[in-house]
């Protein structure tokens, strides 16, 4: 069987009938960014799955706009999840909805440019209308909650908002939790049960204290705000090259389906007058999260460094030399999640190191948009032979002399199958 049909084989297996599940038994829900991801897979092999995914995915959007990063479908079904709905607690808000348990934090805002591929693809014009809509919902919400003064740049509340859960730019931030603000937390994980390897491959449980930690603030104040002496609140480059890409997208969408998209537009402007403000370290040519309560970039060469070239935002000149010490060398495939030259690199440990397919894809679109082939043909090529010798795993080891034979994290994962599937497609077509 080939690696285009080993893809499709998980997404047949890991579809619930209106929505994809990430990975069997890990990740038993859907979750935000991974189902935008999936739907690219699923535009080559059943288009309507892909509109029906994004549905299901905001059938839980709160009457706010807010989108969570967790639908918990069904949740009396599962307890392989923790923590759980009953623990995330979504009533709290009155915004919540009544009849479906979410999580309170949300994940980056692919659904733009999402919804501008499913509208590429010649799909139901009405349903793409309403999911317009209801993105545009979102959007402002963010601008709303979570813009910093008028820049056109949100702010995260989590390090899970990132997507980038245990990455290293999350420590100064996270150890500002000092170890007695933790006394009263029980952990009751799961995911360390469902994994191989997992006290090398998953986040430690001083870790899982702080990020409940925060979540359990969050909860007292009904998400919808922050204490002052709150410990996390950072602006994220990876999130905001996002949201301008999907904002960029919608303004599109906005005049062919004669939407008022103004707002957009202004928000558009503003993220990229402040982007390299905040973001961006000239010396390194490489991009920051800069963290709002120590007023500093969070300076680790990551792989979500290299994400505002899906948003094109650096020169063309920017970009080469980003890109130029993946070049020189064979022994690291592009690009680590942590560089392993950074202090706190893991290479098994889910964001401290390990290379994942939708920040490869993410770069590899920026790079085909630069209109450098080259350079995307080495993200891409290197990404499809590292999934084709370990399987479609949830993330990878980066060194390519590695002998585990395997990748890591969750198996028939579910944005590796639909990303691979559309890298390959994309180069055939």
């Amino acid at each position: 069987m080939g690696l285009a049909e080993q893809c499709i084989e998980v997404l047949d297996k890991n579809w619930k009938g209106r929505f994809t599940i990430p990975s069997p038994r890990l990740y038993p829900f859907q979750w935000n960014w991974d189902s935008g991801f999936i739907v690219l897979g699923n535009l080559h092999h059943k288009p309507e799955r892909a509109l029906t995914e994004m549905e299901a995915l905001f059938s839980g959007q709160w009457k706010n706009g807010f989108l969570p990063h967790i639908i918990f479908h069904e949740a009396e079904k599962y307890s392989s999840y923790f923590p759980s709905a009953d623990y995330w607690n979504s009533g709290v808000s009155e915004d919540a909805p009544a009849d479906l348990k979410t999580s309170g934090i949300t994940q980056p805002p692919v659904h733009g440019f999402i919804l501008e591929e499913l509208y590429k693809a010649g799909l139901d014009i009405g349903r793409i209308s309403e999911l317009f809509d209801k993105i545009s919902a979102y959007h402002q919400w963010l601008y709303r909650y979570r813009e910093y003064k008028s820049t056109g740049l949100v702010a995260i509340w989590h390090n899970w908002e990132s997507g980038m859960d245990n990455s290293p730019w999350w420590d100064i931030p996270l150890e500002r939790i000092t170890l007695d603000k933790l006394e009263y937390i029980q952990l009751e994980r799961k995911d360390v049960h469902e994994v191989k390897e997992s006290g090398s491959t998953r986040p430690k449980d001083i870790d899982y204290k702080r990020y409940l930690y925060l979540v359990d603030t969050l909860r007292e104040h009904k998400y919808s705000e922050i204490p002052d002496d709150f410990p996390f609140h950072v602006l994220d480059p990876v999130f905001n090259s996002i949201l301008l890409e999907s904002t960029r997208s919608l303004i599109r969408l906005g005049k062919v389906l004669n939407k008022e998209t103004d707002w957009l537009l202004q928000k558009l402007n503003q993220g990229f007058e402040s982007f390299d403000v905040y973001f961006l370290d000239d010396g390194q040519d490489l991009y920051f999260p800069y963290d709002l309560v120590g007023r500093e970039q969070l300076k680790q060469p990551c792989s979500g460094s290299y994400i505002p070239i899906f948003a094109g935002i650096p020169s063309s000149a920017r970009v080469q030399r980003m890109l130029k010490p993946y070049k020189k060398q064979s022994q690291i495939r592009p690009v680590p999640s942590c560089h392993p030259k950074g202090s706190g690199f893991e290479p098994k440990n889910y964001w401290r190191g390990p290379v994942w397919v939708n920040m490869n894809w993410l770069i590899w679109k920026g790079l085909l948009n630069y209109h450098l082939p080259d350079e995307a043909e080495l993200v891409k090529n290197q990404t499809l032979e590292m999934v084709k010798k370990y399987g479609i795993y949830e993330y990878f080891n980066p060194f390519t002399d590695n002998q585990s034979g395997t990748g890591y994290g969750g198996f028939d994962f579910s944005w590796t199958a639909a990303l691979v599937l559309d890298m390959i497609k994309k180069a055939t077509t």
